[in-house]
């Protein structure tokens, strides 16, 4: 192993790194057929500091996940040209490693996908635009008026009407309520697929109607981002975009990192400055976004009643809770944050679906604005989650698997929603009868 006494010795390979191409307008659909998946598994100490040097070595580097611990994988896109560098790394610092090759081919052509759906209608294990989200959740309130109801929170960036899905069986007993988003990061189009779901089961299911909705309401905002979601779209060349799509006041870049952008212990760590930087950059100030100032404003305006937040991202089978910000604290509560959320995976595992891996959000890299802190640390929201959707597939996880994959998550749900019920329904009504 390379000694980390001097910066010449680990440096070097990561000059050959320099200048990988950020994802953009314009560019071919073929862009990262010919890209390679590298990921390489950092088994001791010293190996992360050279991850840390690869994620700030370049602004334009493609990191699509970070490791959480020993033998979980950092994920990197790479271009042919610098294949061979990334390689010398590796192999010069002992890192396990693997490669998964011709990485564009496996991403479905969003193209096909309008024309395929109009002749079948809407298919719940299926991925769907914006567009037909919104009719979806629209024609559900139409239909279950008793059930549902839809409030208009504001329009994103570039105009798209986002609106909340509130689920209850009676909304004016004042019950707890489980606030449930997805999709702040454009890619991870598992995560709307689950917030659908999610509204399908609790509606559609008489047995969902009966358990799962008692004493507890639902809201369900299932994109946030759908700017950047649209974008993902577009074609295979922007399939990886992460961030929204404002237009940046001091540059010619376009968006930010939307689980960055949080006012609770904002850019004091895990975040960039550089308008440019496709990944992690927070915004010139907290809620620039007017969709991170929607999701604010319905914890705050909710804060009294919201009991459990979590935001649907991918990938990595993660379920994490705050402080996010740091590593080097943990909440008072952390104990029932952790137990909760090991019920949770216990109750996924049980249906047959991956444990999540439990742990706060700011070990091994403390990332700060995000949602799950602003939720538990501003708004005071007893239980508040990050839960990164499914394992092995990045961020590309096959359509195919929804069938299978969205039944056991949401035993996971329904886990979160009995203790809900159990810690605050229930003295909810004691309180009441007293």
């Amino acid at each position: 192993m390379r000694s980390l006494s001097s910066s010449a010795d680990y440096t070097s390979p990561l000059r050959g790194i320099i200048g990988l191409s950020p994802v953009g307008c314009g560019e071919s659909n073929e862009k990262y057929d010919n890209y390679t998946l590298f990921r390489i598994y950092p088994t001791e100490e010293s190996q992360f500091e050279i991850i840390k040097l690869l994620q700030t070595s370049n602004d334009s580097i493609e990191v699509l996940k970070k490791s959480r611990g020993y033998n979980d994988s950092t994920d990197v896109l790479v271009p042919p040209d610098r294949l061979q560098s990334f390689e010398d790394l590796a192999k010069e610092n002992h890192f396990k490693y693997d490669l998964k090759s011709q990485y564009g081919r496996s991403f479905e052509s969003p193209e096909r996908a309008p024309r395929r759906r109009v002749l079948r209608g809407f298919n719940i294990y299926e991925y769907h635009s914006f567009a037909a989200i919104q009719e979806y959740i629209e024609t559900m309130a139409s239909k279950h008026p008793e059930l549902i109801k839809l409030q208009t929170l504001g329009s994103s960036y570039q105009g798209r009407k986002m609106k909340l899905v509130k689920i209850s069986q009676n909304p004016h007993a004042g019950n707890p309520i489980i606030f449930i988003d997805a999709g702040i990061h454009a890619r991870e189009w598992v995560a709307p697929a689950m917030a659908l779901y999610l509204i399908h089961r609790l509606v559609m299911d008489p047995e969902a109607r009966k358990r799962d909705l008692r004493g507890v309401d639902w809201y369900v905002l299932p994109v946030v981002n759908p700017d950047g979601y649209e974008f993902t779209r577009s074609s295979k060349a922007n399939r990886l975009w992460r961030k929204t799509r404002s237009k940046s006041p001091i540059s010619n870049c376009y968006g930010v990192d939307g689980n960055r952008n949080y006012g609770y212990q904002w850019a004091v760590s895990g975040v960039s400055n550089n308008p440019c930087d496709m990944e992690t950059y927070a915004g010139n100030k907290p809620f620039s976004e007017p969709e991170t100032q929607m999701v604010r404003d319905v914890m705050l305006s909710n804060a009294d009643r919201i009991k459990l937040y979590v935001s649907l991202h991918a990938y990595g089978q993660y379920l994490v809770y705050p402080w996010g910000y740091t590593a080097e604290l943990l909440p008072k509560q952390w104990r029932k944050l952790d137990s909760l959320a090991r019920k949770v995976s216990l109750a996924v595992q049980n249906s047959g679906g991956q444990p999540f891996k439990v742990m706060s959000a700011g070990q091994w890299y403390p990332a700060a604005g995000g949602s799950d802190d602003f939720a538990f640390g501003a708004a005071h929201v007893p239980y508040s989650y990050t839960m990164e959707l499914t394992d092995g597939y990045e961020f590309v996880f096959p359509e195919n698997r929804l069938r299978n994959t969205l039944p056991q998550l949401y035993e996971g749900f329904r886990a979160f929603a009995s203790e809900i019920r159990n810690e605050f329904s229930n003295k909810r009504l004691r309180d009441h009868a007293s």
